[in-house]
């Protein structure tokens, strides 16, 4: 409902918000990519088993020329807890999709339990993941009632507003 409010057409799989994790994508899809005018996010996931749904488009997504794939970090991820990790599973993604990342957001945190201090631990490990990669680091995400805290001490923030745990 919000996004139609935006003007965003959602496109989503219908085991959306379950616990089914089946690696495919909706049908609509290709509706995105047959009209080059429409620019699309999609979220993959953070593992190749996501990244094998989204191979199959990939030869449709590369002839645009004009992809950005950007790889989410976050340290405190059980698979990412430092550079090298991540290195390893962007190269299964990679090899999955059959595309390569353009660059890197650090989205490092620990949800509602996030502090500043735990941003800035996640700063350079994301710094070592950009000169392994070659990749520019986009932005850093951070809850925005963190921003006033790291301004000035870590750069490209982009606040977020986390939503409610409905218990």
């Amino acid at each position: 409902e919000d996004f139609e409010k935006a003007g965003i057409r959602l496109v989503s799989s219908e085991f959306a918000s379950t616990n089914v994790d089946l690696p495919a994508l909706p049908q609509e899809v290709y509706s995105i990519l047959d009209n080059p005018t429409e620019y699309a996010i999609m979220d993959i996931g953070g593992d190749d088993r996501g990244a094998y749904a989204l191979g199959r488009y990939a030869d449709s997504i590369k002839a645009e020329n004009n992809y950005e794939m950007i790889f989410v970090f976050n340290k405190f991820r059980p698979l990412t807890p430092d550079a090298e990790s991540a290195v390893e599973i962007m190269r299964e993604i990679e090899e999955a999709c059959k595309m390569k990342f353009t660059a890197i957001v650090n989205n490092s945190n620990l949800g509602e339990m996030t502090q500043a201090q735990d941003i800035l631990d996640s700063v350079a490990e994301t710094q070592k993941l950009s000169e392994l990669t070659g990749l520019p680091v986009k932005m850093t995400t951070v809850r925005e009632d963190l921003v006033n805290n790291l301004n000035g001490k870590v750069q490209n923030l982009f606040p977020l507003t986390l939503q409610k745990k409905i218990v």
